[in-house]
């Protein structure tokens, strides 16, 4: 069997000697590459051996030898003008801009001896063996930054005189004055305004209203004496002690009240539904009335109002005037007009404006029936929720437990006591002081 012919043979050995030829050629070119990079390297060899810098070494290890020659012939300590790497000092290296530290000048501490202290490890060397006596002051790196110890503001402090320092001292007065004088000024500015706390927790400062009158009461004359709180002017009693009265206290005994030194009563005479809207009088109005007539105590009277218009606020007055029309009231008829605590109210669609004409036309009423009106209220209703310019010229019943009242513009009586107690009254009382003896308007 023929698997090729004399021809393709023949073809065959032709190719193998060109490869042959081939191989030699590249092998001849890369002895020659080999060889020229071989050269290159020891070249490059020699050259960094010519230029490594001993020949500078040496020719500056002769100059420092030949100074410190000359130094000897000349008397001189060779550590004064030779720098090495054993006797650098920090005075002969410009380019060392560390501030002063405190360190003693080398005519304290390195006088003579040669010695380097290092500022960053704090040790010392050089050719002496006598320590210093001085102890190295640990630097910190602020201070380092600011440029000053606490040894070197010692020192500088040592140093002055004794008129900078009472200089120094006379300034330190000064600025403490004028601190004092920053926190007076910062109690001023929080006299401008006062903060109120809201039924549901929240706080804010209000604003001090400068068109309305402040109070003028003195409070160092208030003194307490359980249950009767006094104001006390010239050395007599400016004031009139009385209590809060309404079914919620039950039976009264009215002739307790008057020995117990009480001077006068403020009776409810209803209220309107927060919910339902509906008028509701006091279950024990006619007894408390004419209680308080027989043991001749005076008697004021209030009505809690949710009238949401003013049609129903003059709807609630001239309820309140026919139910009184038989008894003689000579203190204010007050109006009094509250949130209801863990409730909705009808009142809380109110806002400032809504409310303050309610309580107008409510007190107008009673003023053209020719009694005194009034207007109850806290710190929070009477600075946050009805307008007080809108409303100023009527009397104010201020309502806050406490030795001292807060509100700052002028009222006429202070409820300044919700749950005390009184001889007359079981259980709890309202109790209220009265600077104006309305009985004798």
């Amino acid at each position: 069997m023929k698997f090729y012919d004399d021809d393709d043979y023949d073809d065959n050995d032709e190719r193998g000697s060109g490869s042959n030829m081939t191989l030699i050629y590249m092998a001849l070119i890369m002895s020659t590459v080999i060889f020229a990079v071989t050269a290159l390297v020891f070249w490059a060899n020699g050259s960094k051996k010519s230029s490594d810098g001993s020949g500078y070494r040496q020719a500056v290890a002769q100059r420092e030898e030949r100074m410190l020659e000359e130094s000897k012939s000349s008397g001189t300590a060779a550590s004064d003008n030779v720098i090495s790497s054993s006797k650098l000092t920090s005075d002969q290296l410009d380019i060392w801009t560390l501030p002063d530290t405190g360190r003693q000048s080398s005519s304290n501490s390195n006088s003579g001896n040669g010695t380097v202290t290092n500022q960053t490890t704090g040790e010392t060397v050089g050719g002496s063996s006598e320590k210093s006596s001085e102890k190295e002051t640990t630097t910190t790196a602020d201070e380092l930054v600011s440029g000053k110890t606490s040894v070197y503001d010692m020192a500088e402090r040592e140093d002055m005189s004794e008129s900078d320092k009472a200089n120094e001292k006379n300034t330190d007065k000064s600025n403490d004055k004028s601190t004092d004088k920053d926190e007076e000024d910062e109690d001023e500015e929080e006299m401008t305004s006062i903060r109120v706390t809201h039924s549901d927790g929240t706080k804010e400062w209000v604003d001090i209203d400068d068109d309305l009158d402040r109070n003028n009461y003195n409070y160092d004359n208030l003194k307490y004496d359980n249950p009767i709180m006094r104001y006390i002017e010239n050395g007599k009693t400016a004031s009139w002690f009385g209590v809060d009265i309404s079914a919620e206290q039950g039976d009264v005994d009215f002739a307790k009240l008057k020995k117990a030194k009480c001077d006068f009563c403020m009776i409810k005479v209803g209220a309107r539904g927060y919910s339902s809207g509906n008028i509701v009088m006091d279950e024990n109005l006619e007894d408390n009335l004419e209680g308080a007539q027989k043991a001749k105590l005076n008697t004021g009277v209030y009505f809690c109002s949710q009238a949401v218009t003013r049609a129903e606020a003059r709807e609630e007055a001239e309820v309140l005037l026919e139910a009184i029309e038989d008894y003689d009231v000579n203190y204010p008829i007050v109006f009094v007009m509250e949130n209801v605590e863990d409730d909705m109210a009808r009142i809380e669609s109110l806002d400032v404006k809504d409310r303050t004409r309610i309580a107008i036309a409510f007190m107008d009423e009673i003023s053209d029936a020719g009694y005194t009106p009034m207007l109850y209220g806290d710190l929070e209703w009477l600075l946050t929720m009805v307008d007080l310019e809108e409303l100023d010229g009527y009397d104010i019943w201020y309502a806050e437990d406490g030795d001292e009242p807060k509100y700052p513009y002028e009222f006429d009586m202070w409820q300044y006591d919700t749950d005390g107690s009184v001889s007359g009254i079981d259980g709890e009382a309202a109790l209220s002081i009265s600077f104006v003896d309305y009985s004798k308007k």
